[in-house]
């Protein structure tokens, strides 16, 4: 089962600069994205569930 990610317009903007001025950063934040979609609560960076 995968989740659904939603981007808020700030998410989006953001994401488009790192883009621009960080490649190699832009495409390390979409594998964490891309992980964090099929397993939310493992796996890189330890995801705490919302407090």
């Amino acid at each position: 089962m995968q989740y659904e990610i939603r981007y808020t317009p700030e998410a989006n903007i953001g994401l488009a600069k790192l883009e621009r001025s960080e490649p190699k950063a832009f495409q390390k934040a979409l594998r964490f994205i891309e992980e964090l979609r099929e397993h939310p609560k493992t796996g890189t960076g330890h995801p705490e569930p919302l407090k």
